[in-house]
């Protein structure tokens, strides 16, 4: 079991969830519930993540079948075109949401959602010449 790569990842999920459980519970942010909602959200993905190596160690059935989804070239066009999506909705939402912002008064909030955009199309932008380069 400590050859397979999702064990590794999902160990490390629940101690990166335990140590911001713990962190919001000391109290070390003026705001412990952000830190108590991470922890708990990436606590809960690295218990799931074990479950499903410990399945896919006692199952060698599933574990093919999970491995061919993984290869399979319409899962991965499919998942291409969800990212796609999502990466455009997000785009809308934020946009309209900052103009909303910016009309509404709330200069600092507009601000932060127009450079998430900027940020979102920058790093777009990159990755589109980086993977330009390699395939």
């Amino acid at each position: 079991m400590k050859d397979n790569k999702f064990f590794k990842i999902s160990i490390a999920e629940i101690v990166v969830g335990a140590i911001l459980e713990i962190l919001a519970f000391i109290g070390i942010a003026d705001d412990a519930g952000v830190l108590a909602g991470m922890g708990s959200g990436i606590l809960a993905v690295g218990v799931v993540q074990l479950f499903r190596a410990f399945r896919m160690q006692s199952n060698p059935e599933y574990k093919k079948r999970i491995e061919t989804a993984a290869k399979d070239e319409r899962y991965a066009f499919i998942s291409m075109k969800a990212k796609e999506a999502a990466f455009s909705i997000y785009l809308m939402i934020a946009a309209v949401i900052c103009i909303i912002w910016m009309l509404t008064g709330n200069r600092e909030q507009g601000v932060l959602a127009g450079m998430s955009i900027c940020l979102l199309v920058f790093l777009y932008a990159v990755m589109f010449r980086i993977m330009a380069k390699k395939y």
